[in-house]
């Protein structure tokens, strides 16, 4: 089948095995499994020679890797050039009612082949896709790959808007769910971490008179029925403030709930939170990200994350840790009036501007004698350190903070433009496929980099806080084509094999499988600010779905279909155990089910989230759940 496209040129369209059609603005895939059949498949040459913008819902990088259906969380693959853009939509209806076999995509770049099969595939690392035959005979096929075509400007600009407008048409909106009330599920945290009948032994953790935090991570070898004796922890017992695990975040947000509740002891606990920020040792302007516990000893001693390469030694700090953190103490300033946070800012702004690079960016890492290791020695983490000083412009009024912070945003542009969301996760992290040989470098078969969320939120934070500051609409127009990216990384569907409701969650990169990362919590705010911003619905709605997301892998009897997956593998979990949550479902793959949790990346997360929810945006607390 030969199918003409808006700009003359056409699509190429065959089916080894099986009937194809075109219906209603989609290719209709027919067919019935045999004894012998590996995959029924429906191939499509584009004829985009020289894309500008490229994406694929995950890598399948080697010859016989997939994009499984087990990451489709807003699935598609898109192509643009400066005349058309193209996108290829699997139907999630159709992908849901599929029995007796699996669902997956395919594009391999040099050959400009987009490939939909119903087949079979089995899990490969951390995590990949491996296609395998189907073993289905007799099973019928039917499914449907839409397409979306547009010689728009505007689309061929930003085609991610393009797509993720549709999906949240077809999908995303129906999915919605109707105002939940949060508040039960906000007491079942605080209880879980603080109060006598949770699991405070373990999470509360004091260093001294005046400075306590919940403990890094805490698993179900440490649930109250153990014995102490027996307890033991998952990694050493730590307190952090970086970039993921930011305890600042927390602090800030249980203030905020403490305030909305009149709890005084909560309110303390914010303040005890934000010492452990405060505390940690400043050397020309920079700070550790975590203080460790010395079990020998019963002392504490400060570190960086262990989030980093090879180069970087256990005295690198990561510039984005300590920017986050920055930032953070800037809004704990604002809520307080605490000097102390704002000159700790001001210390590390000075040091910021005094590193950057010619290019604008700011280094990955940063050792004690100011070298620089080379990976990620410039990228999209250097939108945290300019969302830092265009807030500390507006906070002073200080011009060369903007300044400094304005020459970064044409590197972040590029940045932008090439889709290179590599950050420190990308490689560091628990999927590290692809370092060092393809640091800066897109994947051959898919013809794009391996990307990270984080980066793309960051650089749409940047962006929207350059348009704060200086009310230029290019800002607002590439913060709007970041979030739209992201928007590709959000479920607008439930999918019947995962235990928790996925609608709203969102998935860490294009090289793993997690849905409902704890992240979802830090996106929300963001997605309500331009929503607000830019006056569409669908940001708002998106914005409003993360937040609940944030919720829903919270052990809880509100969460009813979840507690009994958590009890099945954990049957001593019970009201003790409500407000645990794991940071994300199907982490590893098919096992949908975690044995730990993070306050600062998932419960107390989502609670900082909720309560800054309430604060920031009380036009739609309704909405969002919230008294």
């Amino acid at each position: 089948m030969r199918f003409e496209l808006p700009d003359g040129r056409a699509l190429d369209v065959v089916s080894p095995c099986g009937q194809v059609s075109f219906a209603n603005g989609a290719f209709e895939l027919f067919g019935v499994f045999g004894a012998e059949d590996g995959a029924i498949e429906l191939a499509i040459e584009h004829p985009i020679v020289n894309p500008r913008h490229v994406w694929v819902p995950h890598l399948a990088p080697a010859e016989g890797y997939v994009m499984g259906d087990a990451i489709f969380r807003s699935p598609a693959i898109v192509l643009a050039d400066g005349a058309l853009a193209l996108a290829f939509v699997p139907d999630l209806d159709d992908v849901a009612g599929a029995a007796g076999y699996r669902v997956w995509l395919d594009y391999e770049h040099p050959r400009r082949t987009v490939t939909m099969a119903a087949g079979a595939y089995r899990e490969e690392g951390h995590v990949f896709y491996v296609r395998e035959p189907a073993r289905a005979a007799g099973c019928t096929v039917a499914l449907r790959l839409h397409l979306l075509a547009s010689c728009d400007p505007r689309d061929c600009a930003n085609p991610y808007g393009m797509v993720a407008r549709w999906m949240w048409n077809r999908w995303g909106r129906s999915g919605l769910m109707p105002p939940a009330d949060l508040t039960p599920l906000l007491r079942h945290i605080v209880r879980w971490a603080f109060a006598p009948d949770g699991w405070t032994e373990s999470v509360w953790q004091r260093i001294d008179d005046t400075t306590a935090a919940p403990v890094f991570i805490v698993d179900v070898s440490r649930h109250p029925s153990v014995p102490r004796e027996q307890r033991r922890w998952r990694e050493p017992r730590s307190i952090w403030n970086q970039a993921w695990f930011s305890t600042q975040r927390c602090a800030n947000g249980l203030l905020r709930y403490a305030r909305q509740t009149g709890s005084a002891d909560l309110e303390d606990r914010a303040r005890r939170m934000t010492e452990v920020a405060l505390a940690a040792p400043q050397r020309d302007g920079l700070f550790p990200s975590r203080i460790v516990a010395d079990e020998a000893s019963g002392t504490w001693r400060w570190s960086h994350s262990d989030r980093r390469p090879p180069s970087a030694s256990e005295e690198a700090c990561h510039l984005v840790d300590a920017a986050f953190t920055g930032r953070m103490l800037l809004e704990w300033h604002a809520l307080t009036g605490d000097a102390r946070a704002r000159d700790r800012v001001l210390r590390l702004a000075e040091r910021l501007v005094a590193l950057q690079r010619p290019s604008g960016a700011f280094p990955g890492w940063v050792e004690p004698d100011g070298r620089s290791p080379t990976e990620l020695a410039e990228g999209p983490e250097s939108a945290v350190s300019v969302a830092l000083l265009l807030e500390l412009a507006r906070a002073t009024g200080d011009a060369a903070w903007e300044k400094a912070a304005l020459a970064t945003l044409p590197f972040l542009e590029e940045v932008a433009r090439e889709g290179r969301w590599e950050d420190f996760e990308t490689y560091y992290s628990c999927a590290p496929w692809g370092a060092p040989e393809l640091l800066g470098q897109r994947v051959p078969r898919n013809g794009v980099y391996k990307q990270n969320t984080l980066s793309i939120a960051w650089c749409a934070s940047a962006f929207f806080e350059a348009w704060q500051t200086t009310r230029d609409a290019r800002y607002l127009d590439l913060a709007r084509r970041c979030i739209d990216e992201l928007s590709l990384y959000q479920a607008v569907w439930n999918p019947p094999f995962l235990p928790a409701p996925a609608h709203g969650g969102f998935g860490v990169m294009n090289a793993d499988s997690e849905w409902n990362d704890a992240r979802q919590s830090l996106f929300a705010p963001l997605y309500l600010e331009l929503g607000r911003a830019t006056g569409d619905r669908e940001l708002t709605e998106r914005g409003i779905s993360a937040l609940h997301a944030s919720f829903s892998m919270l052990y809880c009897p509100e969460n009813a279909a979840l507690a009994r997956a958590y009890e099945k593998r954990f049957p001593f979990f019970g009201p003790e155990t409500y407000g645990f949550m794991m940071e994300n479902q199907a982490h590893a793959g098919a096992d949908p089910i975690g044995t730990f949790t993070i306050f600062t990346w998932g419960n107390g997360s989502a609670l900082a989230t909720a309560a800054t929810v309430r604060d920031r945006f009380p036009e739609w607390r309704t909405e969002c759940g919230l008294p």
